[in-house]
């Protein structure tokens, strides 16, 4: 009987443990989404984007298909009123709108995320504006002392 209780603990403490571990991946996986949509945020945003009333509509693709992130997720990229989820917008022949009021939009889904080290990260970033105001890029977010911080487009001249 107390090999059995031994074997049950050991059992639940593998448990408990992968759980955390797993809690901890997906807190850094957050942090790093939340970091290349703020970047986003800002580079879209501008002042004749604001003065146009241009609200970003935020999606994450966690690597099967993008998805409205929750309301705690939008919290965390600041207390800009022009943020959306991704499905409260959408796209139309002559361009990205909020769906509710036909606000001009910009669409943008960050992920999946590829893992470079511990400490960074190339996250893929698609936005759609328009037709011919849209892309797929990669972007490196990296760990500082301040968090997770996107440093902007990755470049290559040749494959990886």
């Amino acid at each position: 009987m107390r090999a059995n209780a031994s074997a049950t603990f050991v059992a639940g403490m593998s448990l408990l443990l992968a759980s955390s571990i797993r809690t901890e991946d997906l807190a850094r996986e957050s942090a790093v989404f939340a970091a290349a949509a703020r970047q986003q945020i800002a580079e879209h945003l501008d002042d004749a984007a604001r003065a146009r009333g241009t609200v970003v509509c935020v999606g994450i693709n966690p690597g099967e298909a993008p998805q409205s992130p929750s309301r705690e997720f939008l919290s965390r990229l600041g207390r800009d009123k022009v943020v959306r989820r991704l499905s409260e917008c959408e796209p139309r022949p002559k361009g990205a709108v909020e769906a509710t009021t036909s606000r001009p939009a910009v669409m943008v889904t960050v992920g999946p995320i590829e893992w470079r080290a511990d400490d960074e990260a190339w996250v893929t970033v698609t936005y759609f504006r328009t037709k011919t105001q849209s892309a797929i890029r990669r972007y490196r977010v990296v760990h500082e002392d301040t968090g997770w911080v996107s440093l902007g487009q990755i470049i290559l001249d040749a494959p990886p």
